[in-house]
């Protein structure tokens, strides 16, 4: 079965991207990135819940858009343009993040010793969404995929 184009899927990779770029500016708004480091390295994880949400949203699109069939590479090939998009609109903010809203994060994360720039951050953006998509959709799709005699 061929998947077609799901709009719902665009929607959530921009809902997912979004999502951590506002969870990202609250945490800066309360001083979580620079003055109290301690606990935005805590509540960081709080953004992994626009993905996780996002991409079980679109593999439910999916799947319904499909009369109620979803296969394993069709619940990945989901997850993945999510993260995609996820990923691109984390590219864009998060520069913009670091070299203008607040740059001086990544200095006060180089004098607790931690070896960051912006390049390593962009990319850990982007292996991050991309990982966490995979092994969402993989399981997610695990579950949620049609079993029994349907076609491909």
């Amino acid at each position: 079965m061929d998947m077609r184009f799901n709009p719902f899927t665009t929607f959530a990779g921009i809902f997912s991207g979004a999502g951590a770029a506002l969870w990202t500016l609250f945490e800066y708004a309360m001083g979580w990135h620079n003055a109290h480091l301690e606990t935005g390295a805590m509540t960081g994880f709080v953004g992994i819940i626009f993905p996780a949400a996002a991409i079980l949203w679109a593999l439910r699109a999916t799947k319904r858009a499909q009369g109620g069939r979803l296969t394993m590479p069709q619940a990945l090939k989901c997850g993945v343009a999510v993260s995609a998009i996820s990923a691109a609109i984390g590219i864009v903010f998060f520069y913009f993040y670091y070299s203008t809203i607040n740059p001086e994060f990544l200095e006060l994360m180089r004098a607790r010793e931690q070896d960051v720039d912006v390049t390593g951050q962009l990319l850990a953006v982007v292996m991050g969404s991309f990982l966490f998509g995979i092994l969402l959709s993989g399981i997610a799709g695990l579950v949620m995929r049609t079993r029994g005699g349907e076609a491909g």
